[in-house]
């Protein structure tokens, strides 16, 4: 019996591909550090603690980094994906335990989790100075390749064995985290490898559509 929901962020419960990407355009960080940042850590020569803390180093003005009121101001705008809300309603009713496993930002995944009604969340987030402004350090709580771990730590916290979990994920990056659910699904899948690997594809972009595949 399915008793636990475990969603990516960006593309599955809000429209928008990273929050990484607003953030850098929000700050105007220079394209080709950002993609030598990217080289570096899928090239293993940094981890991923680093490649935050490098990619901060990139919004830097006038020698200073941003305050948090910037950051949360470059996050704020965002839709939630069509039938989101009527879809965690219907899970919270249900009684269902509801997870967000984002590498994105916690500023914005805690924002979107507390107008869900989702409060269990993991994802990345910037340490500030006590004036709230970025220190150039780094909250690293979700490898963007190996979500596993944060999902192993779910189950073991909360009790719950592989087939009492749904997941729910958009690319490549979330089989990780398919591989320890009873039933993954694939919403609107950016990346043919998470198609082959998901138990599950729904091309629709509607949440209402996993209720489909979930005995309730």
């Amino acid at each position: 019996m399915i008793s636990a929901i475990v969603f990516d962020l960006d593309g599955v419960l809000i429209e928008s591909h990273s929050s990484w990407e607003r953030l850098h355009e929000y700050f105007g960080a220079d394209e080709e550090k950002r993609k030598e940042n990217m080289r570096r850590y899928f090239s293993k020569e940094i981890d991923y603690g680093q490649w935050i803390r490098e990619d901060v180093s990139l919004w830097k003005r006038d020698g200073h980094l941003p305050h948090k009121s910037e950051v949360e101001n470059a996050l704020k705008d965002y839709l939630f994906i069509d039938g989101v809300r009527e879809c965690i309603k219907i899970l919270k009713e249900k009684k269902l335990k509801l997870f967000i496993i984002s590498a994105g930002i916690d500023l914005l995944a805690k924002n979107a989790g507390d107008l869900l009604g989702i409060y269990d969340i993991w994802a990345n987030g910037f340490q500030y100075d006590e004036k709230g402004y970025l220190t150039g350090g780094d909250v690293w709580r979700v490898d963007l390749l190996r979500k596993d771990i944060v999902m192993a730590h779910i189950i073991e916290k909360n009790n719950l064995k592989k087939e009492d979990i749904v997941s729910i994920g958009d690319s490549k990056y979330d089989i990780p985290m398919f591989n320890l659910s009873g039933i993954s699904i694939a919403f609107d899948p950016k990346d043919e490898e998470v198609k082959d690997e998901a138990d599950i594809v729904i091309s629709e972009r509607n949440l209402l559509r996993i209720l489909d595949y979930i005995n309730l």
